[in-house]
């Protein structure tokens, strides 16, 4: 680390799992989902179109999670498929929010939610659940022949609870763990992990928690290329965790969600949509994605009663240094091709005291931020014991309209 900057992190939205984990899938009954939440039960049903009657399944749905996706099953009978249909109340809609869950490819009582549509065989991907909200919905477990669409067969209802899903993956091409089963039914759940590294890393772990603040703990073992970390750590908390590893340089190669409790993980974290940039950002665009990003920390900072950060304009023009840096020259890492880094850009513009840094590539300021927030080592960096922040933006080189963002934060 150089010139006395603090750890740096970066963070690569985006990355899909490159190959399974070996997950504990503890299927869990919506019947315990609503005891847990506090908001009814299952009712079973029967059909309501007499040419298709059967005997109808018991009324329960499950799911688990295992390898950054969602997986919601029901009990399998006769019927040629089935469907789950999630209704939701929200307030300032005119009408209930709907989510029908559909998968004839993976089989007639079983859909998987992943984070792209169309992959493993995914009708819907995470994006298809923006309109829901945490806390209660209602469900229905559908049922048909030819008629479908048209008078469904109702095999049973009831109601769970939606809680978040972050869809980075838990194991990469490169970095395999042992013991990070990503659902747990319960809490506190106490987990010993090992994590086989591909690349050399940091020997601390970062880990999020569902009130928002960030752990560090200690790893044992080789942080080096080839080595094994070991580290335990216990869940005492009902949500959502993610669990991070970084490289020497502060990116992520291991990043994934820990979910405690029961609550089905549906609704996206993470949404990175936008338009990006066609060319580079005006002065004006630049001030208004400035305020934006201000405004999107404090507000997390807000929550945990920090005092707001303000705008300095020293610290903008270091991250702007560098977002157009990475922009001109087409690499994205916290270090340049010749090895400066935040300590030396710092001491370029005559910053002399502390200094962080987070850098993300998105097609929109809210995708960036919540690509950041949802990684546990930038969000450190923006809860930091910091009092001023500088945000530069930049085009990413060629054809890429992505946002190439730089948060530096300040004593």
């Amino acid at each position: 680390m150089s010139d006395g900057a603090r750890p740096q992190s970066t963070v690569r939205p985006g990355r899909a799992p490159a190959r399974p984990v070996a997950a504990l899938c503890a299927a869990l009954a919506v019947g315990a989902c609503a005891a847990e939440g506090g908001s009814g039960s299952a009712a079973a049903a029967g059909s309501d179109a007499g040419g298709d009657a059967k005997a109808a399944p018991g009324a329960q749905i499950k799911y688990s999670v295992q390898d950054g996706t969602t997986i919601v099953q029901w009990p399998e009978d006769e019927w040629p498929f089935h469907c789950v249909r999630l209704t939701q109340t929200v307030a300032g809609k005119a009408k209930p929010v709907e989510l029908l869950l559909c998968n004839k490819q993976e089989g007639r009582n079983k859909v998987v939610l992943g984070n792209t549509p169309g992959e493993k065989g995914v009708d819907y991907g995470w994006s298809a659940a923006q309109g829901l909200q945490l806390g209660p919905a209602q469900w229905r477990l559908e049922g048909g022949g030819k008629n479908w669409g048209v008078t469904p067969n109702l095999l049973g209802s009831g109601t769970l609870d939606l809680g978040p899903h972050f869809g980075g993956p838990c194991q990469t091409a490169t970095t395999t763990a042992t013991g990070l089963e990503e659902w747990h039914p319960a809490a506190p759940v106490k987990l010993d992990v090992s994590v086989k590294l591909g690349e050399a890393a940091r020997s601390t772990i970062d880990i999020s928690r569902p009130d928002i603040w960030v752990d560090t703990v200690n790893a044992s073992g080789s942080p080096a290329k080839g080595g094994t970390l070991a580290f335990s750590y216990t869940f005492t908390k009902t949500g959502m965790y993610t669990v991070e590893v970084n490289n020497t340089g502060g990116g992520a190669i291991l990043n994934c969600a820990v979910y405690v409790g029961a609550a089905l993980p549906l609704i996206p974290v993470e949404i990175s949509g936008g338009a990006g940039l066609a060319g580079p950002p005006t002065e004006a665009q630049l001030a208004t994605y400035r305020e934006k990003l201000l405004d999107l920390t404090n507000q997390e900072r807000a929550k945990v009663g920090l005092a707001a950060l303000k705008l300095d304009e020293t610290l903008n023009k270091i991250a702007q240094y560098h977002s157009d840096d990475m922009g001109e020259k087409g690499y994205f890492a916290h270090n340049s091709p010749s090895g400066e880094g935040p300590g030396d850009r710092a001491k370029k513009f005559g910053w002399t005291k502390g200094i962080g840094e987070n850098i993300a590539s998105s097609l929109s300021i809210e995708g960036a931020h919540n690509g950041l927030f949802w990684s546990a080592a930038h969000r450190r960096n923006m809860l930091g014991n910091y009092k001023f922040a500088g945000f530069g933006v930049a085009k990413a080189k060629g054809d890429s309209k992505n946002m190439l963002v730089t948060e530096n934060f300040g004593d």
